[in-house]
């Protein structure tokens, strides 16, 4: 039988009869109204506070503020200024859902519960409503694909689809969104069904005709469900989502039993459930992390950045936590705490540490975004392979999980392809033809941006290939691009080396080469026949596609034009001829990794490999469009291009240790050179040695330098010390530490190498070549130096808070 699901027609049903004048009375303005009455009988709250805290209306702060009132009035006036001040009208109506739930623990509010028509429910709402026990009990996995299809339709919001996505298992799941439905009334009900229609024809033609879902609010019947139930109210997002084991009876006469446990069953102490509550709020706060803002931080750059092991913090958030901001910092604040017991220490430490250090490019966010899409479709696929082992029904449940399994591959697919883009100097190295994600994670393994372990989990997982180990490669992905995908280009500072050497690197993968850019005014002429849409809907989803591959074909033939006489007219071309002239013309010699930036590259080929259309995926066309902009930004004029200052490693000297680098200007054409700034942040006042090269193009010729040299001389005894001080103005002593001596050459080089040599012969001292080096001494804890290079040397001067040699 088919189900007939409510349609917007049905909304136009008024439901129960409202006040006169057919105005409905706000839930809030109800419990205002009624206020005496409520706190003269509300005399035993034990049990709504119970039901409102499991319900997750009820922040566990307010739960113990009202708690502590000393007289049953105090704690129910308490209690309803809560209600009143800290809920939205939804909120108030799940507060009066879980009143209505207790009303046998209050008979004096019997009579009012029951004359509360003059709160309007749609007739949907209400059926919703009477199946929500069963609902929990069946939908199972669907729950997960139900919510994308809601979230796709505008019904939930990015927020709320984590909030369901966060808890553990599909009856919660379940609860938590069919929570949310209710309190968005009568148009969010009607969705939800038709979603239900759509994932799960079955249960929803057995919702539709048996009365098994019929549930009597009067009758006490005990479920025999449990469920772990998060705590934290929507408008107290930093209160921690401590579980709580919650025995649900439905409309049932007994009460509820919370009590707060960690997920491997050992009781919590209510104190330092409040103490990691409050660390992670501050926390929170110092990183500016709101909630619904999906993932934003490198939550593992942020523990090292605390002074935990990489290791460690990567093992402890790939180990069943969430790949979301606020479940992962919640794990680390508990492993530190763990591992020191000092909240202030933690804080302190995140304080230093600047929002900018662990924030991800916009791109990076983006990305991360599809993961919960593969999440859904992998519950979906396993739901649909195990109803249809279940119920034998055949091809239809194993070609719909056929569908889950080829977009998750699709997702991963385009994830790989997107990250060689940033981690190797040519992902050209790819064969289009043959790709496949494996052959992504193989080619990785070169590439120093990427941690060997993750490479070598995502292999085992993918090997496996079950829904657990599918599911654990998105927790590994999610990580692997929090890596390649820093806001802030910054120095990674790799662990020390042989005494205190720190080799460093650029977060960001920076190539050189000869192209120059094109004038603005030419890219504007070139995008001025028509920018894509900025809001994508699927019924014009192709031709916005073919817009955006349109004007990614006018930027790519004003870098290289066509040399025929006249130009090519695609305007009116379908969009196979379109993505078929983007890849001749990146196949031309002008678009090589010599002249132009191979990840760019890479990246517009993803544009026309990914069609969002074809491969059933919109949520790829955002992306598309931000791959537009890149290219747009790469093709602007600039030193970027054929220049890079490269920070080979810093050699720290006494105590102190090296934080943090970053780029902070630059690169800058002129006087002649080009100018750039770095700045380092020291644990106090220090002195280091740092060693840097550049490369890039000049007319066309490549070029690598590391002039001035340094040397460095070991094993000299103090006459031969004195001696190397006094070859004068041939070298500069830049750093002695012991018997080892750190010198540049003077303007002479050859001459000044070969006293330094004859020393070092008669004091049987060791010569190395240390390359190009500056010491530089500073006053405090952070310091900027300019790096020039003209005329094939660099030089180095101090623009703040530092003396350099």
């Amino acid at each position: 039988m088919v189900m007939e699901f409510p349609t917007t027609l049905d909304l136009e049903d008024p439901g129960p009869v409202g006040p006169p004048g057919g105005q409905k009375q706000p839930v809030k303005s109800h419990l205002l109204a009624s206020r005496e009455l409520l706190v003269a009988s509300l005399y035993n709250l034990a049990p709504l506070l119970d039901r409102t805290l499991a319900a997750g209306l009820l922040s566990q702060e307010n739960y113990f503020e009202v708690g502590a009132e000393r007289t049953p009035q105090g704690r129910a006036r308490r209690l309803l200024e809560v209600v009143q001040a800290e809920m939205d009208e939804a909120g108030a109506r799940g507060f009066m859902e879980c009143l209505r739930r207790c009303k046998q623990h209050y008979p004096r509010l019997r009579a009012w519960l029951r004359t509360d028509a003059d709160i309007q429910r749609g007739p949907t709402e209400r059926k919703l409503q009477a199946q929500l026990s069963v609902l929990c009990g069946r939908l199972g996995f669907s729950v997960l694909p139900v919510s994308l299809e809601l979230f796709s339709n505008g019904t939930l919001t990015q927020f709320e689809l984590d909030q369901v996505q966060a808890v553990p298992t599909s009856y919660q799941q379940t609860h938590q969104l069919l929570s949310i439905c209710l309190s968005k009334g009568e148009r969010a009900c009607c969705s939800f069904y038709q979603a239900l229609g759509s994932e799960d024809q079955q249960l929803a033609s057995d919702i539709s005709v048996s009365g098994l879902v019929e549930a009597l609010p009067d009758i006490s019947v005990v479920s025999g469900h449990e469920a772990y139930i998060t705590s934290v109210a929507v408008e107290d997002p930093g209160v921690c989502s401590t579980p709580v084991e919650v025995k649900d009876y439905g409309d049932c006469s007994t009460p509820i039993a919370v009590e707060t446990r960690h997920t491997d069953g050992e009781v919590l102490s209510l104190p330092d459930t409040h103490i990691l509550s409050g660390v992670l709020q501050q926390v929170l706060s110092l990183l500016a992390v709101a909630p619904g803002e999906g993932a934003r931080l490198n939550v593992c750059e942020l523990g090292v950045a605390v002074g935990l092991p990489r290791r460690t913090v990567r093992e402890c958030l790939l180990d069943g936590v969430g790949v979301g901001d606020i479940a992962q910092l919640r794990a680390l604040v508990t492993l530190f705490l763990i591992k020191t017991q000092d909240a202030s220490r933690l804080l302190s430490r995140v304080a230093e540490c600047t929002a900018h250090r662990v924030l991800l490019s916009e791109r990076g966010c983006m990305l991360l975004k599809l993961l919960p899409v593969a999440e859904a479709f992998l519950h979906a696929w396993d739901h649909h392979l195990r109803a249809g082992d279940h119920l034998h029904t055949g091809d239809h449940h194993h070609l719909q999980a056929g569908d889950h399994i080829d977009k998750v591959w699709n997702i991963f697919s385009f994830l790989l392809w997107d990250s060689m883009a940033e981690a190797l100097e040519d992902p050209g190295a790819a064969v289009e033809s043959l790709w496949n994600p494996r052959d992504a994670v193989r080619l990785l393994q070169d590439s120093e941006r990427v941690e060997t372990e993750l490479l070598q989990e995502l292999e085992e997982c993918w090997a496996d290939g079950g829904t657990e180990s599918l599911l654990q490669s998105v927790k590994v992905l999610a990580q692997l691009l929090r890596d390649l995908h820093p806001l802030q280009d910054s120095l990674c500072l790799s662990p020390l080396e042989e005494g205190a050497v720190y080799p460093c690197r650029s977060r960001r993968l920076h190539r050189v080469t000869c192209f120059q850019g094109l004038p603005a005014r030419v890219i504007r002429k070139a995008l001025g026949h028509g920018a894509p849409s900025t809001h994508p809907t699927p019924a014009a989803l192709p031709s916005q596609h073919r817009d955006l591959c349109l004007c990614i074909t006018r930027l790519l033939d004003r870098v290289h034009p066509h040399e025929s006489a006249t130009s090519i007219d695609l305007s009116q071309a379908p969009i196979a001829t379109i993505t078929q002239h983007i890849r001749s013309t990146l196949a031309r010699p002008a678009f090589g990794p010599q002249g132009f930036d191979a990840g760019v590259r890479h990246r517009v080929l993803s544009v026309v490999k990914y069609d969002p259309v074809r491969w059933g995926l919109p949520n790829l066309q955002e992306l598309h469009k931000d791959t537009l902009l890149g290219l747009e930004s790469y093709l602007k004029p600039g030193e970027h291009h054929s220049f890079q200052l490269v920070p080979e490693k810093v050699r720290i000297f006494g105590g102190p240790e090296i934080r943090w680098g970053e780029r902070v200007r630059g690169p800058v054409a002129i006087d002649n050179g080009i100018e750039e700034v770095l700045q380092f942040v020291t644990s106090e006042p220090a002195s280091f040695l740092i060693s840097v090269s550049c490369r890039g193009y000049d007319r066309g010729q490549y070029f690598e330098v590391r002039e001035p040299q340094c040397v460095r001389v070991s094993g000299l005894q103090e006459e031969g010390m004195g001696e190397v001080q006094g070859l004068g103005g041939t070298v500069l002593v830049l750093a002695v530490e012991g018997e080892t001596v750190w010198m540049r050459e003077g303007r002479q080089g050859r001459e000044s190498g070969t006293e330094l040599e004859q020393v070092s012969q008669r004091h049987s001292a060791t010569l190395q070549e240390g390359g190009c080096c500056f010491s530089v001494t500073t006053t405090g804890t952070r310091c900027q130096v300019k790096f020039i290079y003209k005329t094939g040397r660099i030089s180095a001067v101090a623009e703040r808070d530092c003396e350099v040699f």
